[in-house]
């Protein structure tokens, strides 16, 4: 994986994300990868040598470690935590591998930099799965895990938006509750994931609209002079119906001031997320 820096950037930040210290230890795949869509592991995995990111899309994994750092001082001393410990376990021929932020009390926590709309809108499938195998390979290890949370760390939280609003989160961190998973549940999942991922040693599989964080095009009715959209929607005549009913159109034509902006779809992920889009035939559609 190359750095760059496109922006500029002081020097020190890429010497950092050149001597990232993560290491998934001797295993054949990551909690993280594991639950990452196998599309993106196998090309990453064969174009290794050729991915390049920026510095500038390294600065919230930077923040994230040095979260660790800082909380990692609190220590155990009644002997009662577990902190920052990676753990190992053979499933179907493949060692995964991951590590817990903090286990105290039979619960374990995992630190996230993450946006308040993971507490409005609730936790993504991917971030439960990714605590619920950790938890898995807690209990596998011997370490006995009844609840899991994630202590959200809000990077875009408002104080003023938290006066106005009840549901919007009351602080800047924030712990959220996961449901947790069966032994079966979880064995089920993850040895479904490593199938996938073998077979996608050798034939690339399509990523799911899931997978790429796929947002539908919408129809947005707007007014002149404000930025936010009136109402977002599928299909232009279906705003028009929308903006009829509100009294904004008359004979399917809006009122002055008024106006349809077709907002075309996009593949969040893999616009601006995935480091092997580049070598992707798939999102380049050859």
């Amino acid at each position: 994986m190359k750095i760059t820096n496109n922006f500029n950037l002081p020097q020190v930040l890429v010497d950092a994300a050149l001597n990232d210290p993560y290491d998934p230890g001797e295993s054949d795949i990551s909690v993280t990868r594991l639950i990452s869509p196998p599309r993106l592991v196998a090309l990453a995995k064969q174009h290794a040598d050729d991915l390049s990111e920026d510095v500038s899309d390294w600065l919230y994994r930077l923040m994230g470690q040095a979260m660790h750092h800082i909380l990692e001082r609190a220590g155990d001393p009644l002997g009662e935590r577990i902190i920052e410990k990676r753990l190992f376990f053979t499933v179907n021929g493949w060692v995964l591998s991951g590590q817990l932020d903090l286990w105290e009390d039979n619960v374990l926590y995992d630190y996230k930099f993450t946006s308040t709309w993971e507490t409005i809108n609730g936790l993504k499938p991917d971030k439960i799965a990714q605590l619920n195998v950790l938890a898995w390979l807690c209990r596998k290890n011997n370490i006995q895990v009844d609840k899991v949370f994630i202590v959200a760390l809000y990077r875009d939280w408002s104080r003023s938006q938290a006066k106005r609003e009840r549901d919007y989160p009351q602080s800047q961190v924030g712990v959220i509750e996961a449901p947790v998973w069966t032994d079966a549940e979880c064995e089920a999942y993850i040895e479904e994931r490593i199938e996938m991922h073998k077979a996608a040693m050798f034939n690339l599989p399509e990523c799911t609209e899931e997978d790429q964080w796929a947002r539908p095009a919408k129809y947005a009715l707007m007014k002149e002079g404000q930025k936010k959209a009136i109402r977002l929607l599928d299909s232009e005549s279906e705003l028009i119906r929308y903006a009829e009913k509100r009294k904004l159109a008359f004979d399917g034509k809006l009122k002055a001031q008024h106006y349809v902006e077709f907002r075309p779809g996009e593949k969040v992920r893999c616009e601006s997320y995935c480091a092997a889009s580049a070598f992707c035939s798939q999102f380049n559609g050859a």
